[in-house]
């Protein structure tokens, strides 16, 4: 669980008497203990703690919720603790943590880590002695370096559509990164190493000449071109600086970041193919309609369609009116544009009048699915053309609501060498290149497919791939391959036919199919031509 866990911590200008955490003196280290008060909420410590013997010394760790975060710290000080380490009750650390009434006679550290931050702590904590570092570790340690992930160069995206990268001519990943001495002592045998592995398998690992910093110094260190002759699957990229000397802040050393190749566009992380929000976010002070957007744009783009957006929402807890923490029934509306403006550089915004919209998509909550990932189809599927730039953005109108957001992949450094925009935020009439202080982009994944790429003839009997699959509304079904007239028939999972129609084939496009009246359920396909071809396949249709 070595890492370094994003946080949010009480500062002097809100209610607090806590010493300057950006000054390396103030920093501590020492066990974490969990703060217990003896009531039924155990661990939130809102009452006096009753294991003063355990937390003396050390420091405390409090969940959050119920009473006040100067509370919490008050009682943990007075228990003997050094330092305050709170669990958040959700991921976003957007946060202004309060003195209160008791923070002006706090004196220690107090920082607040996410939730899922706190899952991955806590079933070691119970298992075993865990050290924690609270501070700024600049000078704090005679040997130290650093990377983070705002010093990486990174892969364009987190998820590339696979048709896009069908060799090394088409896909390359430059890499390298600035180093920093946090140390007191000056290097001279840093060195900058990459690992790129594919499902365990290691493809490449380069390292750098040694490389002298002083202390305070940073420096850009490249690395070779990672390349393949063609690519699938998931790889990771791990980079680590070393040297000769003894580290003494050794966590801060290694970061990995993740590529695969898959149908969903996305500069996050995915799992299952599917983007991961690793918190949601919303503007502190929302002026209209709040939008997220990531930007598109490919040499090849021509090989796809696209066919709508996946996208993750979340609500605060509201204990006074509990139907405002609910999803159920939010409009949310997505839409696709062709970006005309002038790209200057990668923090280039868009105007009004740079952006002609090409479709768009609604979708409404059908339940309260908090945080998890829904899919919004496009009207009419976006035929993508190459070198052109799009931008997907999705839109919510509702001031409480918070966006899936992911900071594993930082795009900063990238930002210095490509003039190539990622992903960028709109606060009523108002662009933003993200959050101030946040990593990462909008958990957006756009769902494209190669409209020819699933059609195998194997004789007369010719396996295609629909899309978009599942469907609420039309099913596109590729058309290369077949000919001549034909029936195309549907069948439920009882047997029963439910449609049928007619077809002619003259040429390599998409048939078009409109379920509008069809109830949800899974439905078999059945194509026969009179030359002898058929095709058999499944579509779920949702509602």
């Amino acid at each position: 669980i070595a890492n370094t866990y994003s946080n949010t911590y009480a500062t002097a200008a809100n209610s607090w008497n806590v010493p300057d955490m950006t000054i390396p003196a103030n920093s501590i280290e020492d066990i974490l203990v969990i703060g217990r008060d003896g009531t039924g909420a155990d661990s939130l410590g809102c009452e006096e703690l009753v294991n003063s013997e355990e937390i003396t010394g050390h420091i405390a760790m409090i969940y959050r919720g119920t009473c006040p975060f100067g509370t919490k710290a008050l009682n943990a000080q007075n228990a003997g603790a050094i330092g305050v380490l709170l669990i958040s009750n959700g991921d976003d650390l957007a946060i202004t943590m309060l003195g209160g009434d008791d923070g002006p006679n706090v004196n220690i550290p107090v920082v607040m880590i996410s939730q899922s931050s706190g899952a991955i702590i806590r079933p070691v904590l119970d298992a075993e002695e865990v050290t924690a570092f609270i501070g700024n570790n600049f000078g704090a340690f005679e040997y130290n370096l650093n990377i983070d992930r705002y010093d990486l160069l990174v892969p364009s995206a987190s998820q590339v559509p696979p048709v896009l990268a069908m060799d090394a001519s088409e896909y390359q990943v430059d890499l390298g990164a600035f180093i920093h001495n946090f140390g007191s002592e000056m290097q001279s045998s840093a060195r900058l190493r990459a690992v790129v592995t594919m499902e365990g398998n290691e493809l490449y690992n380069e390292v750098s000449d040694n490389q002298t910093l002083f202390p305070g110094d940073s420096l850009f260190v490249e690395l070779p071109q990672f390349n393949q002759p063609g690519y699938d699957g998931s790889y990771a990229i791990t980079y680590s600086v070393e040297s000769d000397n003894e580290e003494g802040a050794p966590n801060d050393n290694t970061y990995s970041i993740p590529l695969k190749f898959g149908d969903v566009f996305t500069y996050v992380p995915v799992a299952n193919g599917i983007p991961v929000s690793e918190n949601h976010v919303v503007p502190a002070e929302p002026s209209g309609a709040f939008r997220t957007c990531i930007q598109f744009s490919d040499t090849n783009a021509s090989r796809l369609t696209a066919t709508g957006v996946y996208f993750s929402a979340t609500t605060p807890n509201d204990e006074v009116d509990p139907q405002d923490s609910v999803l159920t029934d939010l409009l949310v509306i997505v839409q696709a544009y062709l970006w005309l403006d002038p790209i200057d550089n990668a923090f280039t915004l868009p105007t009004s009048s740079g952006l002609a919209s090409l479709t768009v998509g609604t979708y409404s909550f059908p339940d309260n699915l908090q945080g998890e990932h829904v899919f919004i189809p496009f009207e009419d599927v976006l035929e993508l053309e190459d070198d052109a730039r799009y931008l997907v953005c999705v839109e919510t109108s509702d001031p409480f609501v918070r966006h899936g957001w992911n900071e594993t992949v930082d795009y900063t450094t990238n930002a210095q060498f490509f003039n190539e925009p990622t992903s960028m935020i709109q606060n009523g009439a108002d662009w933003f290149n993200g959050f101030s202080g946040l990593a990462g982009s909008p958990s957006i994944g756009l769902l494209t497919v190669n409209p020819f790429a699933g059609v195998v003839d194997n004789g007369n009997q010719v396996t295609v791939t629909p899309f978009p699959n599942p469907t609420n509304d039309v099913v596109r079904i590729p058309m290369k391959g077949f000919s001549g007239a034909g029936l195309l028939q549907m069948f439920d999972v009882n047997g029963a036919k439910v449609a049928e129609r007619n077809i002619t084939v003259g040429a390599d496009n998409a048939m078009v199919v409109d379920v509008n009246g069809i109830s949800a359920g899974t439905y078999l396909f059945h194509m026969e031509f009179q030359n002898g071809q058929r095709s058999d396949f499944r579509v779920v249709v949702t509602k």
